[in-house]
């Protein structure tokens, strides 16, 4: 079980790591989004029809959903963001590290021993995160296709990376619980 820790600890930092050359470094996540017009108006706006921070959906009933309409998926907070960097830092590795210890408690349960099979079950595990967290979006939101492939690479690219960090030290057949 500590070793299985020590790795979740180590993959789940790599993640981290990935995640903030992804975002922070490179261009492509904010290459597919896109800026309002006018943020002041549309601040104000929320603000005024959004009383209280959560999930909001525009048109809210499903018979007003047509063409000319339009629509929006939203997560509101009225009264803005906590942007203390360090709590919304150490709760991001955080949830690496965890996603990280399960992803390798379902390699364990694969007897895979060999590296490339290790990165190959990391790799499916990653795509099948992004694709079932996203695409579904695209499906029922209407999230533009760039933005949901941007997602699903990023999310495999963070799952391979980690494979990697760890496979060597996962490849001996000894159960990690």
């Amino acid at each position: 079980m500590q070793k299985h820790l020590l790795l979740s600890l180590l993959a789940g930092v790599v993640m981290f790591v990935w995640g903030f050359i992804s975002w922070a470094v490179l261009p492509w996540h904010m290459s597919v989004a896109n800026k309002f017009t006018d943020e002041a108006a549309i601040s104000i706006a929320l603000k005024a029809n959004a009383p209280t921070a959560g999930i909001y959906f525009l048109p809210f009933a499903e018979e007003d959903h047509g063409p000319n309409q339009v629509g929006a998926f939203a997560s509101v907070l009225p009264h803005g963001t906590d942007m203390n960097i360090g709590k919304l830092m150490l709760t991001g590795v955080l949830i690496q590290i965890l996603s990280a210890f399960i992803g390798i408690a379902i390699v364990n349960q694969t007897n895979k021993t060999d590296i490339v099979s290790i990165v190959s079950v990391f790799a499916l595990i990653g795509l099948a995160v992004g694709f079932v967290s996203h695409a579904p979006y695209w499906n029922w939101f209407g999230f533009s296709t760039s933005y949901v492939l941007v997602v699903i690479a990023d999310t495999l690219i963070t799952w391979i990376l980690a494979g990697l960090a760890v496979s060597k030290f996962l490849k001996t057949p000894k159960n990690l619980f």
